[in-house]
């Protein structure tokens, strides 16, 4: 089951906020003026092949996996996004509907909503 994060530091320019658990991170960023999310983003299958499908409000839809930055033979380096193949929208909702039902409802039916609209047509490109 998702849990906040109690002590998040936040940036200037908004508010976020962090729920996780074993399978997933979500972040939810809010603007500063009205309080409203203007996106998420959602890091899941941590302990295997872990990936992020984030949403913002202005951008749309990015799908990337997270490269640890591990290589042999060198110190290890600061984990980045890099682009990722399909989505597997079903199986990822589905287990976030039942891991996320102690969560904010607000951010919950967001998140719940921007992964039924999810198309992978609609997806930006890293240039």
């Amino acid at each position: 089951m998702l849990k906040e994060y109690p002590n998040l530091r936040q940036h200037e320019g908004g508010f976020r906020r962090l729920f996780h658990d074993d399978y997933f991170d979500l972040y939810v960023w809010y603007d500063r003026e009205g309080g409203r999310i203007s996106g998420f983003q959602l890091v899941y299958d941590k302990l295997d092949y872990q990936r992020s499908l984030t949403w913002m409000e202005d951008e749309g839809y990015l799908h990337n996996k997270v490269d640890e930055g591990e290589r042999t033979g060198t110190s290890k380096m600061t984990p980045i996004l890099v682009p990722d193949g399909a989505f597997d929208s079903m199986t990822v909702t589905e287990r976030f509907r039942r891991e996320s039902e102690g969560i904010d409802p607000a951010a919950r039916e967001l998140v719940l909503g921007k992964l039924a609209a999810f198309d992978a047509r609609n997806v930006r490109r890293f240039a």
